[in-house]
């Protein structure tokens, strides 16, 4: 599992370079714009991105029919990509962590509160990852870009709905409250390192049926 693991890790650092300029102008954007939690926000964006050219390049190269002739198991195969995305989510989670705190520093903020909500953001992570795995290995990449269109779209225009019905009302205070405490920050990244937890286990039974199920 280790070896599939590393032939992930090797499709993305063909573009490493791309990503980390583009990691760092995130940074001067956040600076610039005195939001130190907008590189978490914009992490998310990108760590998408990386997951579909991960499938993608899977479908260009036959990754799946090559696999096939291997002394692998599906099983293993599917783990494998799963333990990428933790991996690459722990990873995510530190790199924010000390760019958010580095930058709120800069700017005078305070450098908890920031970092906390930034980590809290890269728990989204594994709960898309959780949600666009199984679909890319039930109707493949190109339908998969759809549903990944929509998983940004979708909470987006739910979000703005909410934020007008609960104007002005105890559930916004609620809300507003929890976000400028700290120990609200810290029960909210709780709840989302929970359902985190909860889709991805969920995702990987899934996804292990579905894959087992094809044939190559």
């Amino acid at each position: 599992m280790k070896g599939l693991i590393l032939k992930d890790i090797y499709s993305i650092r063909i573009t490493q370079k791309t990503y980390v300029l583009l990691f760092l102008f995130l940074c001067v954007f956040g600076y610039l714009m005195k939001s130190p939690g907008y590189v978490g926000t914009m992490c998310i964006v990108v760590f998408a991105t990386v997951v579909l050219s991960l499938f993608n390049a899977d479908q260009y190269y036959h990754w799946d029919t090559y696999a096939a002739a291997l002394p692998l198991g599906k099983r293993i195969i599917v783990r494998a990509r799963y333990m990428l995305i933790i991996v690459m989510t722990l990873g995510l989670a530190v790199f924010t962590a000390i760019m958010t705190g580095a930058t709120a520093a800069l700017l005078g903020m305070s450098v908890s509160e920031q970092v906390i909500s930034s980590v809290s953001m890269c728990m989204i992570i594994p709960i898309f990852s959780g949600i666009i795995i199984p679909v890319i290995y039930k109707l493949g990449v190109e339908k998969g870009r759809v549903i990944f269109m929509m998983l940004f779209l979708i909470p987006f225009l739910v979000l703005t709905l909410l934020k007008d019905l609960i104007q002005g009302t105890a559930v916004e205070k609620l809300l507003v409250n929890l976000q400028q405490n700290p120990n609200g920050q810290v029960i909210i990244a709780g709840i989302l390192l929970a359902v985190s937890i909860l889709v991805l286990a969920v995702s990987y039974m899934i996804s292990i049926r579905i894959y087992s199920n094809k044939e190559f």
